[in-house]
């Protein structure tokens, strides 16, 4: 549903929240809609659109993060392990699974600081 949501404008798609059935309500933050289904959305305001050779880069601002509770660990934060989370590679215009752990954030690289 997602891709399909990139590929589909709703100014030339009546019915392109009904073919998916996925809903959405309007967002109070920004010009977008929020996607009932989804259980992590990142809600941004573009700050600037820059043309580059291979095509726009919108560079924005998160101003709001809607979070289901399900996706949250025990300390209140989201816990990526518990979204079904996909990554878009820009290049060759695939999407990948996000799989398990495979190192600590300012940890895994530490013994290098002692060189």
């Amino acid at each position: 549903e997602s891709d399909y949501m990139g590929l589909v404008s709703s100014n030339k798609v009546a019915d392109k929240f009904a073919k998916t059935g996925l809903h959405a309500v309007k967002s109070s933050r920004v010009d977008a809609p929020v996607i009932l289904e989804y259980p992590l959305t990142l809600e941004c305001r573009v700050v600037e659109m820059q043309e580059q050779p291979y095509g726009l880069r919108v560079l924005g601002e998160i101003v709001n993060v809607l979070a289901d509770e399900k996706i949250l660990g025990e300390d209140g934060k989201i816990d990526v392990g518990k979204i079904d989370t996909f990554l878009f590679d820009q290049v060759r215009f695939d999407y990948y699974a996000v799989g398990e752990i495979c190192g600590k954030a300012w940890h895994t690289g530490a013994p290098l600081l002692k060189k």
